[in-house]
This record gives C-alpha cells, structure tokens and sequence, in this order.
C-alpha cells in the first residue's frame, strides 16, 4: 500500500528535481536584505517569520505534498516523530530541492537524538538554502550539545553575517566562546 501511495503521489506531481523551490522565491531577496539591514529584534523576528511563510509552502508544482508536509509538521509539534520523519522523507523524495522538508526532517532527528542524521539534512538544507538561519541554528545547537563549541561558533558567525545587528546571536557567540574556554582548562 505505501509503495502504491509513493506511485500516485510521483504521478499527480511529476518530477521536482528542476522545480523552483520555495527558496527561490524572488521576494526572499528582499527579505533578507531587510533581515541584514533591521536594527531591531522585534522587526527581525517578524522579518524571519515572513521568511519561513515562504519557507514553508512548497513550490506550486509540488503542491499537492503540501498536505503530506503539513502532517509531517503536525506530527512533529506532537511528538510523533517517526510519523513526522516518515512524511518529511515522502515530500523529500518527491520533492528533493524543497529545502523546508530537509530542515524540518533535520529538527525530528535531533529531537531524537540522532545528530548524524540531522547534520546529513542540515547538510542538504543549506546546499539548497544556504540562508536558512533555522538550519544554521540547529548546526549551532548539535554542535553545541556534542561539545564542539568552536565549531559552533561558527555556525553563529554564519548566522551574524545574516543578521549583523543581532544583539542575541553575538551574546550566544559569548557565551560559546567562554564554553570552548572552560573544556580547554
């Protein structure tokens, strides 16, 4: 039956492997320049929250995955995660350039612990978005937890070229920086 269900779905949206994904919307551009510009934490956050509205809807040939991805978020925000990874994996498969789908299936495999597999979609993530501060974000986080804080620092100097004026994001440096300075000692 799941065999059968990948066949419709591959027939009813065809091949998305050329498909302009949801990170090539035009207006992305604009936003993160806005995003690299803004001053204030509270227009950046609603600056970012624009951004993942076009993060998350797939591209228009691929819309009827929407609903799969939609179960797959669902799924996630209650703790189902292998029902969440068995959805992202469906759009992925049929849908490899949306990057929302690598992110997302990235976050439940973190959630379960299982790093190597969210660095392998965080990986895929950022070669189809390198923008994506929540991908950026989540390599910071697995970085951090796995004690690799130079590595994550990096991760957030990344996410500092995003959002230069970002108060938040330079404190966390700081605090990652004094991490890496006690596991030295």
């Amino acid at each position: 039956m799941r065999f059968f269900a990948k066949v419709v779905t591959a027939l009813l949206v065809g091949c998305f492997t050329a498909a302009g994904a949801d990170q090539t919307k035009s207006e992305l551009g604009k936003l993160f320049n806005a995003l690299r510009e803004s001053e204030n934490l509270v227009e950046m956050s609603q600056i970012q929250n624009k951004i993942w509205a076009h993060w998350y809807e797939l591209p228009r040939n691929a819309r009827p995955l929407q609903s799969i991805f939609d179960q797959g978020v669902k799924a996630l925000q209650s703790g189902q995660a292998q029902h969440a990874i068995t959805q992202f994996s469906e759009v992925i498969d049929a849908a490899p350039a949306f990057a929302e789908a690598w992110n997302r299936r990235a976050t439940t495999y973190f959630v379960l612990g299982d790093f190597e597999s969210s660095l392998m979609d965080i990986r895929q993530t950022l070669i189809l978005e390198p923008r994506h501060f929540g991908a950026l974000s989540g390599l910071s986080m697995i970085f951090e937890t796995t004690e690799q804080y130079e590595r994550a620092i990096r991760a957030e100097q990344q996410l500092l070229r995003l959002m230069p004026n970002n108060k938040l994001i330079e404190k966390r440096i700081l605090r990652l920086q004094e991490k890496a300075l006690k596991s030295r000692i």
